[in-house]
């Protein structure tokens, strides 16, 4: 519920910013080249993370060590340790004992290569190789500013890794990842593929996996969800430095993992030693693999049935003969994806939108998958958001129990378009909300059959709903800790801001009355309206404020224009009630309780919304289409449409719909007059800029002509 609270409410930056400060560091001072920064700052992370995580579960490892004391399996501290939390900190890599205790006479590159060697010694069933090569080329200066700047990282959980593999890509453009989501995939695309996938207990493959995020996230997917779920990760990955994160990852994460570098081509996603076959061994599939790959040697793949079961034909070319390569890859992968599934497995994986309408031996082989009844649920996605790439993408949903023709599914696909639900966190950034991942989610709950889920969000959203409006919640992530009183409470507070400033503003002017100038007497004879304010501020009660944002910063900005007319056209010259008044001061606190009344307002406004968007497109609590959203296809319907598996294609267009809610809508046309009426004001100033460059040239002119 914590978590669900601040949805959508930007967080504080503190990891960001520390990767920025060290990433800073190293880009004035260091020998290193941009594309050099991330595996030095990844090997400090990966310490300060693993001390972090260690302290915060050590206290029960050691619980559980004194338990394990008495009976005859008596266990060593560090084997209670690594059952616990997955690994050893010894006290020579203990990022707060040792890394940030060194003295004058110490040599930072040295000390932090120890602890790196003494992590490696001290878990030497882990398997991991940590990043030591080049923390000689960093100064030691700089180096132990950049520890004191990682210092204040205190997350303990998490893809952590693939957060500072999306950071580089975003701020230095690496030269790795320009083709995008080959390291990261945006966590929020991670966690809908998993609310959607739903694996709980299994065997899960990601044959493209990164950084193991997509692991990371099915991880806490189940400990969220069943605390005896388990499951066995084997992933790949081409390249070795990225395969080498994912380990790190994974296993600072306390999850064990068999994650192989290949190296070769496609064809190596068919796993032929440890655990034999891949065909029907997994119980769920994630990816997001490279899109529209071209030149894959078919000698490579030769005829391999995980491959040409859903895969593309080769090209004729003539005389029976065919094409040496594959033109376009896509397919490939979507077969290995499917055919790795056992009879009840799930994937979900990534797809550029092409390859819902790609023609040719694309379309043969989609429509196979159709006929199959493999294809479970089609979800398109808005552009931008990835780092490094802008294109929109689909998320693919397999589910091979519904090849059956007796399941009960087995006849139908559902296709979202999610194209108009997304956060927009930069101009060129996008993601999903908490909320809107659930929402999007429970459509396919809905689908499924799983109406429990969808009220239980229900209450979620309810709960959530109630706990701002009528309870203390308190923010600990900001320092100090932010608290909020719920909305009567903060109404109240505000009504009294208010009131109380226009109380004080009447008295000083009766203080300052017979000091009033001529013009000033003037001036507040013509403002008939300011003595009104007063009085009609003066009296306003929590039970008389407005209910909307608008009419509440209204409120606020007549408090500050009374304040301003007093100081700009009443006060006396040398009026020393003006500073005991102090109205300045009162409109500073006048607007903390108003930010402190919105904040709340918006977050019982949002929790609102989020019940309203559940009830209004399911009002039964059941699934039924919706026009722009989604729509429930039979294999017909999807032949009809040449097997396009493009959720445009079914959904429709629901025009009335542009995402906001109404709270939003008007602030969005707010902002947009504001912007309008600056953007005249700035032609304007433009314009008379011009107008008198025009005629100073035009006199130039005319006195040169006259001399």
């Amino acid at each position: 519920m914590s978590t669900l609270l601040f949805d959508r409410v930007p967080r504080p930056k503190v990891f960001e910013d520390n990767l920025w400060a060290a990433a800073d560091r190293l880009r004035a001072k260091s020998n290193l080249k941009a594309s050099e920064y991330a595996a030095p700052l990844l090997g400090l992370f990966f310490l300060r993370y693993a001390t972090n995580r260690f302290e915060k579960l050590r206290t029960d490892a050691d619980a559980q060590n004194v338990a394990k004391q008495t009976g005859r399996n008596v266990e060593e501290p560090e084997q209670t340790y690594v059952r616990v939390i997955g690994f050893v900190v010894p006290a020579a890599a203990h990022y707060d004992n040792t890394l940030l205790q060194l003295g004058p006479n110490d040599s930072a590159p040295e000390m932090v290569i120890a602890a790196m060697e003494a992590f490696e010694e001290a878990n030497p069933d882990a398997g991991i190789v940590l990043p030591k090569a080049d923390y000689r080329k960093i100064p030691d200066d700089v180096l132990r500013g950049i520890l004191r700047e990682i210092a204040g990282l205190k997350i303990t959980e998490g893809d952590v890794f693939g957060k500072i593999y999306e950071y580089f890509l975003g701020k230095f453009a690496l030269s790795e990842g320009q083709k995008g989501g080959e390291f990261y995939t945006p966590t929020s695309v991670v966690r809908l593929i998993v609310e959607i996938l739903e694996p709980h207990t299994g065997r899960i493959l990601d044959p493209a996996c990164g950084t193991g995020g997509m692991f990371v996230q099915s991880a806490k997917f189940v400990r969220s969800h069943e605390e005896a779920g388990h499951l066995s990760i084997y992933g790949q990955e081409q390249k070795a430095e990225t395969s080498m994160l994912a380990r790190l990852n994974l296993f600072v994460n306390g999850l064990k993992s068999d994650i192989r570098n290949v190296n070769s081509s496609l064809a190596a996603g068919a796993y032929a030693d440890d655990y034999a076959d891949t065909a029907g061994k997994f119980d769920f599939v994630m990816a997001n693999p490279p899109f529209n790959v071209d030149g894959v040697s078919a000698a490579d793949i030769d005829g391999h049935s995980l491959f040409t079961t859903y895969g593309p034909a080769l090209a004729a070319k003539g005389k029976g003969k065919t094409a040496e390569t594959y033109g376009n890859a896509n397919y490939l992968w979507v077969s290995l994806f499917a055919m790795a599934l056992n009879e009840t497995g799930r994937a979900g994986f990534v797809m550029a939108n092409s390859a819902s309408d790609a023609r040719g031996a694309e379309a043969e082989a989609r429509a196979k998958l159709v006929q199959d009844g493999m294809v479970d649920v089609m979800v398109t996605i808005a552009s931008n958001f990835f780092y490094t790439v802008t294109l929109p993408v689909t998320l693919w949903f397999l589910d091979r129990a519904k090849t059956n023709e007796a399941h009960p599914r087995h006849d139908q696909t559902l296709f979202i378009d999610a194209r108009r639900v997304y956060n927009q966190v930069t101009r060129k950034l996008r993601e999903f909300t908490d909320a809107q991942q659930q929402n999007l989610a429970a459509i396919v709950w809905l689908y499924r059959g799983e109406t429990d889920k969808f009220t239980a969000l229900r209450q979620q959203y309810a709960a959530a709903l109630a706990t701002w409006r009528d309870t203390t919640v308190t923010d600990p992530d900001f320092e100090p800790a932010r608290t909020y009183y719920g909305l009567a409470q903060h109404r109240a507070t505000y009504a009294t801001a208010l009131a109380e400033l226009a109380q004080q503003t009447a008295d000083w002017l009766e203080n300052a009355q017979l000091l009033l100038s001529p013009e000033a007497q003037a001036a507040l004879a013509a403002n008939a309206t300011w003595e009104k304010n007063i009085v009609a501020l003066a009296e306003l009660t929590a039970d008389t404020l407005p209910t909307d944002k608008a009419g509440l910063m209204a409120l606020s900005q007549q408090a500050e224009a009374l304040v301003t007319f007093a100081d700009k056209e009443l006060r006396p010259a040398k009026d020393k009630s003006w500073t005991a008044a102090n109205l300045r001061g009162g409109l500073r606190q006048l607007s903390e309780e108003r930010d402190l009344l919105l904040f709340v307002l918006e977050r019982v406004n949002y929790f609102t919304a989020q019940l309203a968007w559940l009830d209004d497109h399911f009002p039964d609590g059941e699934y039924r289409d919706v026009e722009g959203l989604c729509y429930l296809a039979s294999r017909a319907d999807i032949a009809e449409q040449q097997y396009s598996l493009n959720p445009g294609r079914y959904v429709g267009v629901a025009l009335e719909d542009d995402g906001r809610t109404p709270e939003e809508f008007k602030e969005f046309v707010q902002t947009q007059a504001e912007q309008l009426a600056s953007l005249h004001a700035e032609a304007d100033a433009l314009q008379g800029q011009i107008a008198q460059d025009v005629r100073v040239l035009f006199m130039d002119v005319v006195w040169e002509e006259a001399v």
